[in-house]
């Protein structure tokens, strides 16, 4: 709500500026300064006569109000056909039903983080970028096909999106520092309550959480707690990874969502997986409106994947390495050198 009514109030408060700088200046230049205005209602007409600068104030004023017409025809629209709104200290939560489409979405201000078919026979299937065609969905095939129980830990709730991959006998651990995302991945979606795993939900920062729990041996550590293209650094660095591949088995696999429309995630997690003697893939899948399949990147990091998941090799794409790119510590992050330029 604040960015559409700054994006408003910035130019009128210009505009209006501008308009009272050239009328006082009007006014110094047409009577001595000793002068007081006339205040009668010739005196006001007069100061307010055309002037050839009047075509751009009105001009700019009419911008002004389409302006705010707009965005305020934009924010009623979402308002009225949001199903729950919720806001604190980490943003705005925004729920709402698609009929068209027949799904649930949550949005952290204009990015999705997770839908849910509202057609129950439908609901358990899992969505967006979490869906069958996606980096981890091929992952979760793959395991799921030629592997026992699976111990999942997940860093970043959502809808409880990654809970429909879970089977019977299958544990999964998520991670999440927004008690408010709880709240409605418990009411307003049921990935958690239809799961047929064992889940269980660790609230407070995700790395915190890691550093004082004993290791967890996990199957596959998620990493996917980035709000928008916002990016909590600490998530990716060299001491953060160094806990992940503690609470991960041997041959545990450690899975980070880069998708970002302003920076390229990828090689950072690639240099780290790197220096700690691991392979890194990345994972990419296009936009599929029929399956509600959205356009992902996963990075994988583990130990000899190719070797172990051949479909790695089809479907990998080249993660390149800048020069000079140094590894991401707790001390040292550099967002410049990744940009998508």
């Amino acid at each position: 709500m604040e960015f559409p009514l700054l994006l408003v109030v910035t130019p009128a408060v210009i505009l209006w500026l501008l308009y009272s700088n050239h009328q006082a200046a009007r006014a110094a230049l047409a009577a001595p300064e000793t002068a007081a205005p006339d205040q009668s209602w010739k005196g006001v007409l007069t100061r307010l006569r055309p002037t050839p600068f009047w075509p751009v104030w009105i001009l700019s004023l009419v911008g002004v109000v389409g302006l705010a017409g707009y965005l305020a025809k934009g924010e009623w629209t979402d308002l009225s056909e949001a199903r729950l709104l919720s806001r604190n200290f980490y943003g705005a939560l925004r729920v709402a039903d698609d009929q068209e489409s027949g799904v649930r979405e949550l949005a952290h201000g204009t990015i999705s983080h997770g839908e849910q078919y509202l057609d129950p026979a439908q609901r358990r299937r899992p969505l967006t970028y979490y869906a069958a065609d996606t980096g981890i969905g091929l992952l979760m095939t793959e395991l799921e096909k030629n592997k026992g129980a699976i111990w999942l830990g997940v860093i970043g709730l959502g809808t409880g999106s990654m809970a429909a991959w879970g089977r019977a006998g299958d544990m999964i651990r998520f991670y999440e520092i927004n008690e408010r995302v709880l709240d409605i991945a418990r009411t307003q979606f049921t990935f958690l309550a239809d799961c047929a795993s064992h889940t269980e939900v660790v609230l407070g920062d995700a790395r915190l959480s890691l550093e004082r729990e004993p290791a967890q041996q996990f199957d596959v550590l998620v990493v996917d707690a980035f709000s928008g293209d916002s990016i909590p650094i600490h998530l990716l660095t060299r001491e953060a990874f160094e806990v992940y591949f503690r609470h991960l088995k041997p041959d545990g696999i450690l899975a980070v969502h880069v998708s970002n429309s302003y920076l390229d995630l990828a090689p950072p997690v690639a240099a780290l997986a790197r220096q700690m003697g691991r392979e890194a893939h990345l994972v990419q899948n296009e936009e599929d409106d029929r399956t509600r399949t959205f356009p992902a990147d996963w990075v994988l990091v583990g130990d000899h994947e190719s070797e172990r998941f051949p479909w790695i090799k089809d479907k990998e794409s080249t993660i390149t390495l800048k020069s000079g790119l140094r590894i991401w510590t707790d001390d040292f992050s550099n967002l410049w050198q990744i940009l998508n330029l």
